[in-house]
């Protein structure tokens, strides 16, 4: 009895130094990754792994050094490997789903991250991570919900409050992101550079989602003071000044940034969105280009690129880009190289080539955005049911300032609102949510037109007149007609399948109703009814101007506008693309050429793919007659 039991105590010292010996080499292989000798590192895990391949320390270490090498294929294969042998185990699937995301799996991640929930579903670390998936989805609700329950099991933990608040800016509960960033930022115990400089950048973000740029800026201007070369704060200044339409200085504090760190990519792709939107064409090209020569795959600058270049003098580019395996793409990647593939393939007029790109590149973004269109309609639908009247009448004399500019996107609005700007009394405000936002934050319809007033100050220098093209304010053209009664509201109009057809080409990130056929016609429909029933109710507050008709006559079409608007008139209005002004929409490109009208029956080139929007078009008569011609 006493043999067996030395016998025991031995082995199990014999295992414990074993396992000594295991975690001293493990810690030997990370210090000579973290010095920069891979090589070196790789062969003492391989030497490891051939006596110790049970071993979860060295496995997992193995999988994080295959990781940190971006070796993502061999990585997921160790994780996996650790998940089959330790289930109970929660960081391998935390892990695992970690690299799917790079990937662009997130389904795949998803499941992954669920199945651990169900083994552990008070692990804080998991639960956070699910929220950050969530949030990489744009699913904020979910987001909110696992941080919530994952904070709950760990009150203090200030990284889950930091993603707390971030979901908040997202979800645009910009008050409540700001308490939880001020409580943490005045809680600050020890030094944290790290913690400090996302404290603030958040801060500076919501502050900016607010409308409340001076305070952001100085925000950011401090951390550029206090750390020189911290990138987000020079990227994110350059937003700040791109939404209050000073383009020259987002570029110059981009240009001050790319001094600083010449290799930091986000720089030059903000700066190539800002070169189009200010009219500089061939400085956005080159950039594009520089970001391709830096990086091939850079899809993003590919699809930028098919909507302003024909990639003429770069053969080898436009080569790559056409004969490029969809299928071995990332998502994200197949979206935008589908996207660029289908544009090109429409300017050589190969539209039966260019449909089916268009259909690979809307089908993938259907995977991974879910429709807004049920959320459209259902706004529009609870607004035009209201029984809305302003009692008091205050702003009849007052309102006469503004134009809202209506209907759906690609309908030729932004052209619209080049040849208003022309007037020099006129501030073209843009796609501003000015409207939508004054209406859910005032208890009563009645401070409607106080709210919006002041956002517009806050953010605009005093004007005669404001254009609002936030073309969604269809929606609200009872409250506009109400609550600004002299305000004038012009409803752009275009031929329904060229329309949709537009829409389907044009990859509209932030309207997830886009990336559908029936969804897209489904909306135009209810858009097109919709504004024919506020056309009988405020007829004399709305304009329709059509499309195709400025395209076809300017000549009379464009007279006809400023003369509804009471301006004088002046010749300049028929020379909208001489009008240098910043363009921050889909259209920034094409605005800079004359009146053109290709474009014009486009949809004739596309009827195959085009069938089912044409079916519910047709359903409504006055939208049937017009699809028939």
């Amino acid at each position: 009895m006493f043999s067996t039991f030395c016998n025991y105590n031995n082995k199990n010292r014999l295992n414990i130094l074993k396992k000594i010996d295991l975690l001293k080499k493990i810690e030997e292989a990370k210090i000579k990754q973290k010095a920069g000798n891979s090589l070196e590192a790789n062969h003492i895990f391989q030497v490891l792994l051939k006596s110790n391949n049970d071993s979860f320390d060295l496995l997992y270490a193995y999988g994080l050094f295959c990781r940190d090498l971006k070796n993502f294929n061999l990585a997921k294969r160790v994780f996996l490997n650790l998940i089959n042998k330790f289930p109970s185990s929660i960081n391998p699937y935390i892990l695992f789903a970690e690299i799917l995301k790079i990937e662009n799996k997130f389904k795949d991640a998803e499941r992954v991250l669920l199945k651990a929930i169900k083994i552990d579903p008070n692990h804080g670390d998991l639960l956070y991570n699910v929220s950050l998936l969530y949030f990489a989805l744009r699913n904020f609700d979910y987001a909110l919900v696992y941080i919530n329950k994952a904070i709950k099991l760990s009150i203090n933990n200030d990284i889950y409050k930091l993603l707390k608040s971030e979901i908040y800016i997202n979800k645009s509960n910009i008050d409540e992101a700001l308490y939880i960033l001020e409580d943490l930022n005045n809680n600050r115990i020890k030094k944290d550079n790290k913690k400090e400089i996302r404290i603030k950048i958040l801060m500076a973000d919501a502050l900016l989602k607010k409308g409340k740029y001076e305070e952001a800026e100085i925000i950011l201007l401090k951390l550029i003071k206090k750390y020189q070369g911290l990138e987000l704060a020079y990227l994110n200044l350059s937003i700040l000044y791109n939404h209050k339409n000073q383009l020259s200085k987002s570029i110059q504090i981009l240009k001050k940034g790319i001094n600083l760190s010449p290799n930091f990519i986000p720089f030059y792709k903000n700066l190539a969105t800002f070169y189009r939107n200010s009219g500089q064409l061939k400085l956005a090209i080159e950039t594009n280009l520089f970001i391709i020569s830096r990086n091939k795959f850079d899809f993003n600058s590919f699809y930028e690129l098919s909507g302003m270049y024909d990639f003429k003098n770069h053969q080898n580019e436009l080569n790559f880009l056409l004969n490029t395996k969809l299928e071995k793409l990332n998502p994200n990647s197949k979206i935008f190289a589908a996207f660029a593939i289908s544009n090109l393939l429409h300017k050589e007029g190969k539209f039966k080539e260019s449909s089916r790109y268009l259909k690979i590149a809307n089908d993938e973004s259907m995977k991974y955005k879910k429709s807004d269109l049920s959320l459209k309609i259902k706004n529009t639908e609870y607004y035009r049911s209201l029984k809305i009247k302003n009692s008091k009448n205050k702003y009849l004399e007052n309102t006469s300032n503004y134009i809202f500019i209506v209907g759906m996107p690609r309908s030729g609005s932004t052209l619209l609102e080049n040849i208003l700007s022309l007037n020099p009394e006129v501030t073209d405000m843009g796609e501003v949510n000015f409207l939508e936002e004054s209406i859910k934050e005032t208890n009563d319809f009645e401070d409607v037109y106080d709210f919006y007033k002041k956002k517009v100050l806050n953010q605009f220098q005093s004007s005669i007149i404001y254009t609002d093209k936030s073309l969604f304010n269809y929606m609200y053209c009872a409250i506009i007609s109400d609550f600004f009664p002299k305000a004038k509201i012009i409803n752009c109009i275009r031929n329904p399948l060229d329309n949709i057809l537009s829409i389907y080409r044009a990859n509209f990130l932030k309207q997830s109703f886009s990336f559908s056929l029936t969804d897209i016609s489904n909306l135009y429909l209810n858009y097109f009814e919709t504004m024919e029933e506020y056309k009988i109710k405020y007829g004399e507050n709305i304009y329709d101007y059509h499309y195709e008709d400025l395209i076809e006559n300017p000549n009379n079409v464009i007279p006809g506008i400023i003369n509804w608007l009471d301006w004088d008139w002046d010749e300049k209005y028929l020379s909208p693309h001489q009008n240098k002004r910043n363009v921050h929409t889909a259209s920034s490109a094409q605005i800079r050429k004359k009146f053109y009208s290709s474009s014009i029956g486009n949809w004739k080139q596309y009827k195959e793919l085009l069938e089912p929007a044409i079916e519910i078009i047709k359903t409504n008569k006055i939208l049937g007659e017009k699809v028939s011609k």
